[in-house]
C-alpha cells in the first residue's frame, strides 16, 4: 500500500517468514520513475505480518500478524510505533478498509456458520467492533465514503449487489421520506 509518493509498504518472506516493508528509491527521483531502490524492514518477528492498509492521512497502518490478529500502529520516520492490537480470534478479518478521517476501519469477518460479516472498528481500540451488515448472507469488501459504508452482498436472490448502511441517525433521516 501507498505510504507516499515516494515509499510503498508490502509483505516479504525474506527471513523464512512474512514481514512488513518499506521501500523507497534512492536515485533522489519518484518512486514510480525510480530504477534504484532501498528496502527497509519495519517488523521482525515470529509471525508473519500480512495485509498492510495505510490510513488515508499516511499516518497510521493497519495490518494482519499470526492468525488473525488486526493491528493498527503509527508510522512516521519509518518506523512503526504504539501498536494496538484490536482483534485475536479465530476468524482473521480481511478487506480491511480505513475511514476517511483514518479513525475507524471496517472490514469482513467470517463467523461460525461460514458466514462473513461486516465490522466496524475505533481504530484505537476504544470501542468494541459492531456488526453493520447482519445479514445470513455474504458480505463483503467494504468501501467507506464520508457518510456512509458501501459493501458487496449476496443477500438478494444469491447475487452480489453492492448494499450501503448509514453510520450517522441524521445521515440515514435526511433519506427518509
Amino acid at each position: 500500500d501507498w505510504l507516499s509518493n515516494n515509499s510503498l509498504i508490502y509483505t516479504a518472506d525474506d527471513h523464512n517468514q512474512y514481514d512488513l516493508y518499506l521501500i523507497k528509491p534512492t536515485d533522489g527521483d519518484k518512486l514510480i520513475n525510480s530504477y534504484k531502490f532501498e528496502s527497509v524492514r519495519l517488523t521482525e518477528t515470529e509471525e508473519n505480518e500480512s495485509e498492510p492498509v495505510v490510513s488515508p492521512n499516511h499516518a497510521k497502518i493497519a495490518y494482519i500478524k499470526g492468525n488473525g490478529q488486526l493491528f493498527t500502529a503509527e508510522i512516521k520516520d519509518e518506523k512503526i510505533t504504539n501498536s494496538i492490537q484490536l482483534l485475536d480470534g479465530w476468524a482473521e478479518p480481511s478487506q480491511v478498509s480505513w475511514s476517511p478521517d483514518s479513525k475507524w476501519l471496517a472490514y469482513s469477518k467470517g463467523d461460525l456458520n461460514g458466514n462473513r460479516e461486516i465490522f466496524i472498528h475505533k481504530a484505537d481500540g476504544t470501542k468494541e467492533p459492531a456488526n453493520v451488515s447482519m445479514h445470513p448472507r455474504l458480505d463483503s469488501k467494504p468501501v467507506w465514503s464520508h457518510d456512509k459504508l458501501a459493501f458487496i452482498s449476496d443477500r438478494n436472490n444469491n447475487d452480489r449487489d453492492i448494499w450501503f448502511v448509514w453510520l450517522r441517525e441524521k445521515d440515514w433521516q435526511r433519506t427518509r421520506r
